[in-house]
């Protein structure tokens, strides 16, 4: 109400007299939603395409929309730009993980965590230890390159121990996932911070429970999975392992030493620093390893922090694996963020979100069930929207407001869009992350589906939380009666 006078105290000052109050319905921002849905899906699913154009074109629709409900290109502007302005930070984070990645590759700290991950393999537990590797490899470096690279070694590995293609897909995706949601290094935790209002740590130390629980769920499966599918010996795992590990040996010094750049980011998130400067610590840890331990020269590191580090060992696999990092592998991640941002900010300043959810969310009285309707919004985005940022900015820009009208914490919200947005993307076929990992892991959506029980788990998981919450403000809301009552008496 307050924003409102204001803006209508600045209008007047401006020359302008205040407009009249206008009423956005149901069927208008109906329209701009449909649109951007359109757009998208035809695009991406039936073209092909990355999302950014047709996030253009369905911003475009929601901004004639709002003119013809009576906002003028000012307003409309200022709608975008305060949409933005929300996950500024999160940029210069995806920025920063750009450099931290292409550093880290340089100064062996990545080489060294996949060549004692990859020690880990075992036949017996085989797709127990690759969730856990995959887990691992993507904290660091995405779970896009984590498939790309180990995962699809382990799809070898796994084939030629005759276990079912589906099952190892299945826990190559967990683990990615997994290691993808908890880590401070990733563009999806990073994104849900910024449209949640929330610090990429904070955000991060909210979610681990969660997502360790769930990852702990699905390792048991995977444990007895084990029992009936596995392989009868170590000479396949050693076959396909072994180039790895010797093209990392021969190229890299793979040392304990070469640690301490991660073990540096551990101790910043325990003493609660912020995240822009931990990373700065990040890299500045990243480059004197890679000088003083590597050898490196000071150019070769500064340009793998800008254009990322590419591999040159000879091993196609591995060159595809550590070929990654550098700020300019982020632009494709901040114009998506940039443009999703400036759709939620319009549809949000233009009443088209409230007129979206208000018929739904005012029948909603509990905290679980605004919870499960998080979740169910974030699945269906991740359907009709099929872009893992656009499953997780639209939902959150939807009920962010009704989070606080309601007093639960944004950190609450951050997270539920982590295990509705992020971990169920890669479940459907036509969204582009389910594209991607069919792609690369030979395997469809629709056939891995079954198997990948972290991505399964982590929404109920998300859901049962909110009945907890919910059971523990009925307790307090309970015992606060007895408590006046006692001290009257």
């Amino acid at each position: 109400m307050g924003d409102k006078r204001e803006k209508a105290a600045n209008a007047t000052s401006k020359g302008h007299a205040p407009k009249e109050p206008r009423r956005t319905r149901f069927r208008q921002a109906f329209i701009s939603i449909a649109s951007m849905i359109v757009l998208i899906f035809t695009c991406v699913v039936g073209f092909g395409s990355e999302p950014q154009v047709p996030l253009v074109f369905g911003t475009l629709a929601a901004g004639l929309v709002a003119a013809w409900i009576g906002y003028s290109w000012d307003e409309i502007l200022e709608g975008m730009v305060q949409g933005i302005i929300p996950s500024l930070e999160a940029i210069l984070i995806l920025l920063l993980i750009g450099m931290l990645v292409g550093v880290w590759i340089v100064s062996g700290t990545v080489p060294t965590m996949i060549f004692y991950g990859l020690q880990l393999i075992s036949a017996r537990f085989f797709l127990v230890t690759t969730a856990f590797i995959c887990a691992l490899v993507a904290f660091a470096i995405g779970s896009w390159g984590t498939l790309g690279t180990v995962g699809l070694a382990f799809m070898g590995i796994g084939l030629a121990l005759g276990i079912p293609a589906p099952a190892v897909a299945g826990c190559i995706v967990s683990g990615a996932y997994c290691g993808e949601i908890v880590s401070p290094l990733s563009d999806a935790t990073n994104f849900a911070a910024g449209v949640s209002g929330n610090e990429v740590f904070e955000l991060m130390k909210k979610a681990l429970p969660l997502a360790l629980s769930a990852f702990a769920t699905a390792e048991v499966g995977y444990l007895i999975m084990g029992h009936f599918f596995h392989g009868e010996g170590s000479a396949a795992i050693a076959s396909n392992i072994s180039p790895i590990l010797d093209g990392l040996s021969s190229n890299f010094v793979i040392s304990p030493i070469c640690l301490i750049p991660m073990a540096i980011m551990v101790i910043c998130i325990i003493v609660k620093l912020p995240a822009i400067p931990s990373m700065l610590l990040g890299v500045i840890a990243g480059m004197l390893v890679a000088w003083g331990v590597q050898d490196a020269a000071l150019p070769l590191v500064i340009d793998c922090a800008f254009e990322g580090f590419t591999s040159a060992t000879g091993n196609e696999l591995l060159d595809s694996l550590l070929s990654a990092g550098g700020m300019m592998s982020m632009t494709g991640s901040v114009t998506i963020v940039l443009i999703a941002m400036a759709f939620g900010g319009l549809m949000t300043s233009t009443g088209q979100m409230d007129a979206l959810i208000g018929p739904i969310v005012h029948r909603i009285k509990s905290e679980a069930g605004l919870t499960a309707l998080v979740v169910a919004s974030c699945i269906g985005m991740n359907i009709v929207l099929p872009d893992q940022f656009l499953g997780i900015s639209v939902p959150g820009q939807m009920f962010g407001e009704e989070y606080e009208r309601r007093g639960i914490s944004r950190r609450d919200l951050g997270r539920t869009l982590l295990a509705g947005g992020a971990v169920t993307s890669p479940l459907v076929p036509w969204n582009t992350c389910g594209i991607y990992c069919a792609s690369i892991l030979g395997i469809s959506a629709a056939s891995y589906l079954p198997f990948v029980l972290f991505s399964l788990i982590t929404p109920i998981y998300m859901v049962v939380v909110g009945f907890i919450h919910d059971h523990r403000n009925r307790k307090r809301t309970e015992q606060v009666p007895e408590e006046v009552e006692h001290v009257a008496a």
